[in-house]
């Protein structure tokens, strides 16, 4: 499959399943902040942003397994290199809470902060890979 026929794809998974997320997120603090929803109701609703998530990594999946080999490992090269920071970051915080008194981060943050962390690493290594294609 070309790379763009890949992309188009994914993005059809991708920007939906981003959408049902972030509606998710929004409406379980909308509703924990402003009513009086009971918690087991918050509860069933958090599972929806963890639903879109799991669509959006099954969409990542086969976005990998549909582009070329170069493209393939650049990606999965920054898959690592989020899992490795975010992972350190992880463990360095958490022993760190438990030797000073430090206020914990929110678990919330580990996938925004890996997926962050894998894009620019992700754009990072298709740049440094196409300057050493030029030398």
């Amino acid at each position: 499959m070309r790379q763009k026929q890949a992309h188009t794809r994914y993005m059809k998974i991708f920007a939906p399943a981003m959408l049902v997320y972030v509606i998710g997120i929004l409406t379980v603090v909308y509703l924990r902040e402003h009513t009086e929803v009971a918690r087991t109701v918050l509860i069933a609703l958090s599972l929806v942003p963890a639903v879109s998530m799991i669509v959006w990594m099954w969409g990542h999946m086969r976005y990998i397994t549909e582009i070329d080999e170069y493209l393939r490992a650049q990606q999965v090269k920054s898959i690592m290199f989020g899992l490795a920071a975010i992972m350190s970051f992880a463990t360095f915080w958490g022993l760190i809470e438990l030797l000073v008194d430090l206020p914990p981060v929110p678990i919330f943050y580990v996938v925004p902060g890996f997926y962050l962390i894998q894009g620019l690493s992700f754009a990072i290594a298709c740049r440094l890979g196409r300057n050493e294609e030029s030398e």
